[in-house]
């Protein structure tokens, strides 16, 4: 019983300081820039013209984000904005992904051999955070900031782009085929969002069992 409490308490702080190490480096997501970019070099349009504006809500900012935004005037806001929803909206369609995927592959091969843990161990879902060694979530929180320092958002361009291509595709600026896929990935990622959310809160409603919807259709 001793031995279990001293684990359960050093769990807890190593998952408290893997927070806290991942919240700082996701914080400079909403950090003002350094450096103020004019509204003419930013090419963008009027929010309400801007791609992701989709029917039936339109142009949706109820609490005034864009007006009253830290980062400039109002197009200098949504340009922001409109990053931070892209990013977070791509992590959390591979967040989505992951849960499903998770829940019925896993990798081959060890985690942590010298714990004799392998990915076979890891549970779906929040359950993971337990489980995975901190020496695991220092390498992913290192992976995070490389990727947040050395991959920059291009100059002038629509939120989101960081001059990779589209999974090796290139598609012309403002063409009919760009601004469609935009707005599916925008719409997509809203939706993951809302997922990704409602897994965990399922998660947590059903006592650590894991997309427990999914039963109803088995």
């Amino acid at each position: 019983f001793f031995f279990s409490q001293i684990k359960t308490r050093t769990m807890s702080r190593v998952l408290s300081a893997v927070t806290v190490a991942l919240c700082m480096a996701g914080s400079a997501a909403f950090a003002p820039s350094s450096v103020k970019t004019s509204s003419s070099a930013l090419n963008v349009l009027a929010p309400e013209k801007e791609v992701g504006v989709q029917a039936p809500v339109g142009f949706f900012d109820p609490l005034g984000f864009c007006k009253n935004g830290p980062y400039g005037n109002r197009e200098e806001n949504f340009y922001h904005y409109r990053g931070v929803e892209v990013k977070h909206g791509r992590i959390a369609m591979a967040a989505t992904l992951g849960m499903l995927t998770q829940q019925n592959y896993h990798f081959e091969g060890y985690l942590a051999p010298s714990q004799g843990l392998s990915f076979a161990d890891v549970p779906n879902g929040l359950k993971a955070l337990s489980v995975v060694p901190l020496a695991g979530w220092c390498q992913m929180a290192v992976v995070i900031g490389m990727h947040e320092v050395l991959i920059k958002q291009r100059e002038g361009r629509a939120p989101g782009d960081f001059g990779t291509g589209y999974f090796g595709f290139a598609l012309d600026d403002q063409s009919s085929k760009q601004l469609r896929g935009l707005n599916v990935e925008i719409a997509n990622g809203r939706l993951a969002m809302l997922g990704i959310l409602g897994m965990f809160a399922s998660e947590i409603v059903h006592n650590g069992e894991v997309l427990a919807e999914t039963k109803l259709f088995s």
